[in-house]
């Protein structure tokens, strides 16, 4: 997918993971502290996260291409700045998917256990290992600040290379 409405894709799918994923990793974390949100919102924050890291996978796929593309007819500095972006766009996408596994598997294993004891409640699991939920919260945590690091790297390096390309092209 090189092209959407004629223009090129990335521009466009990239604000998918940008908006997307850090509202996903603000409401992960908000389902840590909140016991109540989590029995809420959890699924919502699934549902998000989801559409953010399809757009992750998305925005990569696309950039590629039009690394490519761009690369041909870009000077050495910017072609480096470029690439330094792809790098940070591949990093990105990589954080997303580990950031959905995440938020999937804090969200499903309380309440596939709670299913499997037959309990009405999602808080307080019968049978469940007490390590479980502090574990999955501490990596709904790391995983949720990794995600929002990553794409603001990717946004910024990507916004550099564009920036700079247009600086170099009017001076």
């Amino acid at each position: 997918m090189d092209q959407l409405f004629g223009l090129p894709a990335h521009p466009l799918v990239v604000h998918l993971p940008v908006v997307l994923l850090p509202l996903a990793a603000i409401g992960a974390i908000a389902t840590v502290i909140r016991p109540s949100w989590y029995l809420r919102y959890r699924w919502l924050v699934v549902a998000v996260a989801g559409v953010g890291t399809l757009g992750a996978v998305l925005a990569a796929s696309s950039g590629e291409e039009l690394e490519h593309e761009v690369s041909r007819s870009a000077s050495d500095a910017a072609r480096s700045a470029i690439h330094d972006h792809a790098e940070a766009g591949d990093v990105a996408r990589t954080m997303s998917i580990v950031f959905f596994v995440v938020i999937l598997a804090y969200a499903l294993v309380p309440w596939w256990l709670a299913r499997r004891a037959d309990g009405d409640s999602d808080v307080e699991v019968r049978g469940a290992p007490t390590w479980l939920r502090p574990v999955l919260a501490v990596a709904v945590v790391l995983a949720s600040l990794g995600t929002v690091w990553t794409v603001i790297d990717a946004g910024h390096s990507g916004a550099d290379s564009v920036w700079s390309e247009l600086d170099e092209g009017s001076g």
